[in-house]
């Protein structure tokens, strides 16, 4: 991905409504790389807050989470959604 996309997907992320996220990391993809589970609550809003662009620590304060406990959320949600990265994971959920 290149900076041009990146940076759009990044300010889409930032602007989309958090109703929308949720619905969107919720619905079931059909697409054969994605498994078919469902992200919990918690990796939603870990996930909402990543494509905001902040990083562990700052997710971590925002929730009242250890940074730790983000970066397990997070490799779940990669899991998840057959992803290796947050801007991919971020892309995947959001988009």
């Amino acid at each position: 991905m290149g900076d041009a996309q990146f940076s759009r997907l990044r300010d889409e992320g930032r602007i989309i409504a958090l109703e929308k996220v949720f619905s969107r990391a919720l619905e079931p993809d059909t697409s054969p790389e994605i498994t078919q589970d469902v992200l919990t609550a918690r990796e939603v809003e870990v996930l909402g807050l990543v494509a905001e662009g902040l990083n562990d620590q700052e997710v971590a304060q925002r929730l009242y989470l250890s940074p730790r406990t983000v970066g397990r959320h997070l490799t779940s949600v990669y899991r998840k959604l057959g992803v290796g990265s947050r801007t991919a994971a971020a892309e995947r959920g959001l988009i």
